[in-house]
C-alpha cells in the first residue's frame, strides 16, 4: 500500500524548475497546484508559474521573495534554498511530475469514495445513487485524460483513413443516414458527436420525424438506437412506429382495428420491428445525468450509435434552485457532452417560443428557441418543421411540410419539403415538381428545391 502523496517527488519537480527553468513548461503542462498534497510546495509552484509568465528570472531567491512568508511564518526563501539544494540532479524530473500526478489523483479517488459512501446511505433513488456516483469517478476520469493537444500530423494520418474509407463506401454519406435522401445528400448525415436539434411549434410534426429518423437508423441502417421520452409513453410510440412502417391508420391502431383490417401491414411491420436494434424508455421526471448514467450501461452492453430526446422542457435540472434559463443551459451543455463522451449523434426535441406566433411569417429562425440561446450555441444541427395548414387551414399547401435545416456547422442553410402524412404517423417524399416553393418560403433557394426523397 503506497502513501496518496510523495514529499521528495514534489520537491524534486519544484527543485527541478529552479534549477533549470527551461523545464517549467514541460513539467507544469499537467500540473496544478491542487496536485501538491504540502500547501508550501503548493505556494512554490504557483510562484514558480506566476514569475514564470511574467519572464522573470527564477531561483530560489526570487521565489521565496515572491512568496514572502510560509504558512507557518517563517521566511519562504529559506524553504526554497533547501529545496533547490536537495535537487543534485534535473535527470528524472518528468518522472517526478508523474508521481505528483498520479498521488494527486489517488487522493481524488479517496475523496469520491467518501462521496460515494455518503451517496450510498443518502435518501436518494437507486438509480439516481448509481448515476451520482459514476459521476464522481468520471470527473476524476476526465481530469486524467491523455494529451491536451495532438500533433497535427497525428490528425492528418487519422483523417486520411476517414477519406479512404468515404471513398470505399462510393458516395457522400458518411454519417448516419436519416432516411431523408436531399437531407443526407446535403450533410453528409448525422455525424459522431453532434448535438442535433429538432424543434417546431405543437403539432408541426417534429416528433413525427425524430421518429421517421431513428426508425430508418434502428431498422434499415441497422444501428443501435436509444430513444428516451417524456412526452409519449412506449406504447404510444410503438402505434406511431406500427403505423408508419406499416402504413396502417394511427386510429385503426388506437381502436383496435388493425388487427382484423390491416393484417399483412400489422404483420410486416411487427417482424421489421423485431429485429430492429431499439431501445425504448418512458420513464418521468428524468436528468441529463441520469440519462448519461443510462446511455454508458447501454454502450458497455449493447453499443450505441444515437440518442433521441423528446423533450428537452420535460427534462429535469440536477439543480433543483436553477432557475429556467440556467436550467435550459445546463441541459443543452450536457447534452453536447454527451454526444462527445459516447461520440454519436444525440437528437434533442425542443418547443419554441410563442413569441413567432405574433409574425405574419411564422416560420421558424434560431431565435425562437425557447429559453436560452445556449441551445443555439451548443447545437451542431438545428432542424425546424413547419407545415403552413396549421395556421392557415385553407392553405393551398396541405399536407406539405418544411423540413428548415437553420444551423449547420458543415454545410449551408437550406429548406426540403415533404409530404405530411400524419394519418400514418410519417414524413414521405414528394415527388419532383408535385410542389414549387414560392419565393417567400425559402428565400435565395428556394428555386433549388424541388422536394425530398426518402
Amino acid at each position: 500500500m503506497r502513501d496518496p502523496f510523495s514529499l521528495e517527488a514534489e520537491q524534486s519537480v519544484l527543485g527541478a524548475m529552479m534549477i533549470d527553468p527551461a523545464l517549467i513548461d514541460l513539467l507544469a503542462a499537467d500540473l496544478e497546484a491542487k496536485d501538491f498534497y504540502w500547501q508550501d510546495n503548493a505556494d512554490v509552484f504557483t510562484a514558480i508559474i506566476e514569475l514564470n509568465s511574467l519572464n522573470r528570472r527564477i531561483d530560489f531567491l526570487t521565489v521565496g521573495e515572491h512568496i514572502g512568508t510560509l504558512e507557518n511564518g517563517d521566511p519562504a526563501f529559506a524553504y526554497t534554498a533547501q529545496i533547490q539544494n536537495g535537487t543534485p540532479s534535473v535527470a528524472n524530473s518528468e518522472q517526478y511530475a508523474r508521481i505528483v500526478r498520479e498521488r494527486s489523483l489517488d487522493r481524488c479517488l479517496i475523496a469520491a469514495a467518501q462521496e460515494i459512501h455518503q451517496i450510498a446511505h443518502s435518501t436518494m433513488d437507486t438509480p439516481d445513487k448509481i448515476a451520482a456516483a459514476q459521476s464522481e469517478i468520471l470527473a476524476i476520469d476526465g481530469e486524467s485524460a491523455t494529451a491536451e493537444t495532438v500533433e497535427a500530423y497525428d490528425v492528418l494520418v487519422e483523417h486520411m483513413d476517414l477519406l479512404e474509407k468515404r471513398m470505399a463506401q462510393g458516395d457522400s454519406i458518411s454519417g448516419i443516414r436519416t432516411g431523408l435522401e436531399e437531407f443526407d445528400k446535403h450533410t453528409g448525415g448525422l455525424q459522431s458527436e453532434q448535438l442535433v436539434i429538432i424543434a417546431g411549434r405543437p403539432k408541426m410534426g417534429k416528433t413525427t420525424l425524430a421518429m421517421d429518423i431513428v426508425r430508418n437508423a434502428a431498422i434499415r441502417e441497422k444501428k443501435e438506437v436509444l430513444v428516451i421520452s417524456l412526452e409519449m409513453s412506449n406504447r404510444q410510440l410503438m402505434d406511431r412506429l406500427i403505423a408508419a412502417e406499416g402504413s396502417i391508420p394511427l386510429d385503426a391502431m388506437k381502436d383496435g382495428s388493425a388487427c382484423d383490417a390491416h393484417t399483412a401491414g400489422l404483420t410486416l411491420a411487427a417482424a421489421r420491428i423485431k429485429d430492429a436494434r431499439m431501445t425504448l424508455s418512458d420513464r418521468p421526471g428524468l436528468t441529463m445525468r441520469r440519462i448519461r448514467s443510462m446511455c454508458r450501461r447501454h454502450k458497455r452492453k449493447h453499443g450505441l450509435d444515437m440518442v433521441m430526446i423528446d423533450h428537452l422542457g420535460l427534462l429535469d435540472s440536477d439543480d433543483p434552485k436553477a432557475n429556467q434559463v440556467a436550467k435550459v443551459t445546463e441541459i443543452s451543455r450536457q447534452a453536447k457532452l454527451l454526444a462527445k463522451e459516447m461520440k454519436i449523434p444525440v437528437i434533442l426535441l425542443s418547443q419554441l417560443n410563442r413569441a413567432l406566433e405574433q409574425r405574419p411569417n411564422k416560420r421558424p429562425v434560431p431565435s425562437d428557441l425557447r429559453d436560452s440561446g445556449s441551445i443555439e450555441q451548443d447545437c451542431d444541427m438545428a432542424i425546424f418543421v413547419y407545415r403552413d395548414e396549421v395556421y392557415n387551414p385553407d392553405s393551398d399547401r396541405k399536407g406539405i411540410a418544411e423540413i428548415i435545416l437553420s444551423i449547420s456547422r458543415e454545410s449551408e442553410a437550406k429548406t426540403f419539403f415533404a409530404m405530411f402524412q400524419g394519418r400514418y404517423a410519417r414524413f414521405a417524399p414528394l415527388e419532383a415538381g408535385a410542389y414549387i416553393p414560392e419565393e417567400k418560403d425559402t428565400p435565395k433557394q428556394a428555386e433549388k428545391v424541388r422536394g425530398m426523397k426518402f
